[in-house]
């Protein structure tokens, strides 16, 4: 098993540590990813994937933390987001393992390498980092918090109860670790956020070491991390509150203290050359005709006339803006594929202004209020970010706001963005959408509403059963 820190220090991780130590300019980011991936994909072990916390004194914080923010944007815009893409028909699975996607023939054997990358190559190195900054240098373990959350977010979103809490204790003799129950795990990431706000506001003079070019995403900047944290928080406390009561005065008030602009999202950082490309784009550079566009989110787009259409999307070889008809037993590939705004230099957006005013919109919704100016504002901030030149006016024109015209406006704007429409449409069933017939393909009669395990972890530890696709999850409908 090749690690990011490992004990048995193997030749490629050598080479990491060394270019890590001497690459300290942002602009050499392109060769760090293509090292760091080079050393996380296509990781197996026989424990599973809870290494033990090795010494990292081998490793600088520098080192570490650019290696987790790397790996982070792997997991965020990887596999599972297109994966979940289908799933939410902003995509539609034309080839290859995505046409087995399409057909929801979804198996354990397709997540052993993303469940490895989420807690081994990611998981592990953030709980290193917070382990080896500990009270010293509280600023590299907010951001490594922060990070953890995200992840841990993934993990359970897509599978709801997960190993966290005996997680990483291969040491103390730990190695098939329990499955934290989701409500605990949505408390763990509430409280690792909350805990990175603590450690970014502490003075810069009680920090041994501080981020800063390390930091791919803000350079340091830990009022932007404060403000990211915050927004994460909504974020996470909104997606239960079908589940919990009184959490929308809490969610408004982390909005407030969150981002408030375009220019404070939190971005995967990314580079046209090299291996720092955005992977939607080096996706469909390397693999045309494995994945288009959804007929029904082409169609939305079309029938608006919307703005977003020429950059969420570039036409088909006739130069149409069409997209897969999964209800047909063979789905056309000359359909639109992901345009402009994935292209391989293009940032892509992990937590943003707009889905905090989406988020804002859906909890004044809640409360009886009528959120259609917060849903424009969304909008504009969402239109805005994708074009870069157009203010969004033209189809940010609601009056009255439904919770249906919320979370399908949402859907739109979030268009490949990670799980999260996923996620949306598992809590609230919005928007209505029509599962790929049997009659055409399918192995299954409705949308999943999980992933299986991975092969891998119900094989070496009991404790992880493998639970119908069919069964949400804790905050699922």
């Amino acid at each position: 098993m090749i690690s990011l820190i490992t004990q048995e220090r193997s030749p490629i991780h050598l080479i990491c540590v060394l270019v890590f130590n001497l690459l300290k300019m942002k602009k050499k980011i392109n060769l760090i990813y293509a090292l760091c991936l080079t050393v996380i994909v296509g990781c197996k072990t026989g424990d599973d994937l809870y290494l033990s916390p090795n010494d990292p004194a081998e490793a600088s914080l520098s080192t570490m933390l650019t290696a987790l923010e790397v790996n982070t944007f792997q997991n965020v815009e990887g596999e599972l987001a297109r994966m979940s893409s289908i799933l939410v028909q902003h995509s539609a699975g034309l080839g290859a393992q995505y046409a087995d996607v399409q057909n929801y023939r979804i198996t354990q054997g397709d997540f052993d390498n993303m469940w490895e990358g989420l807690y081994t190559g990611t998981m592990n190195n953030a709980k290193l980092i917070i382990g080896k900054a500990g009270t010293g240098s509280p600023y590299y373990s907010g951001i490594s918090k922060v990070l953890m959350a995200i992840n841990l977010g993934l993990a359970t979103d897509l599978w709801g109860d997960v190993p966290y809490s005996e997680a990483f204790r291969l040491d103390e003799g730990i190695r098939t670790p329990k499955l934290d129950s989701q409500e605990d795990i949505y408390k763990s990431i509430d409280g690792l956020l909350g805990d990175a706000i603590k450690d970014f506001s502490t003075a810069e003079s009680a920090n041994l070491f501080i981020p800063a070019s390390d930091d791919l995403i803000f350079e340091g900047d830990v009022s932007k991390w404060i403000k990211a944290s915050y927004t994460l928080r909504a974020r996470y406390l909104n997606r239960i509150a079908g589940k919990s009561t009184g959490l929308d005065a809490t969610i408004l008030d982390y909005l407030s203290k969150g981002i408030t602009t375009n220019a404070g999202n939190l971005e995967a950082i990314h580079s046209a050359s090299g291996g720092a490309q955005n992977q939607w784009g080096a996706f469909q550079n390397g693999r045309a005709g494995y994945l288009g566009a959804n007929k029904v989110f082409v169609d939305r787009l079309n029938a608006k006339n919307d703005p977003r259409l020429k950059f969420f999307l570039s036409p088909n070889k006739a130069g149409q803006y069409i997209g897969a008809d999964i209800n047909a037993t063979s789905i056309s590939p000359e359909v639109a594929i992901v345009g402009p705004f994935f292209a391989v230099g293009k940032n892509y957006p992990i937590i943003t202004y707009y889905e905090a005013k989406f988020i804002e919109a859906e909890v004044k919704n809640r409360q009886g209020s009528n959120a259609s100016s917060v849903l424009n504002d969304a909008i504009k901030a969402n239109v805005a970010y994708v074009t870069g030149t157009d203010n969004g006016s033209s189809v940010a024109t609601y009056t009255t706001a439904s919770k249906t015209d919320i979370l399908t406006e949402k859907w739109v704007a979030m268009y490949n963005q990670s799980i999260e429409s996923y996620n949306d449409y598992r809590r609230t069933g919005i928007p209505v959408l029509t599962p790929r017939p049997q009659s055409a393909g399918a192995e299954l009669s409705y949308t999943p509403k999980r992933f299986p395990f991975p092969q891998t972890t119900t094989l070496y530890n009991p404790n992880a059963k493998n639970i119908p696709m069919d069964v949400p999850v804790w905050w699922g409908m």
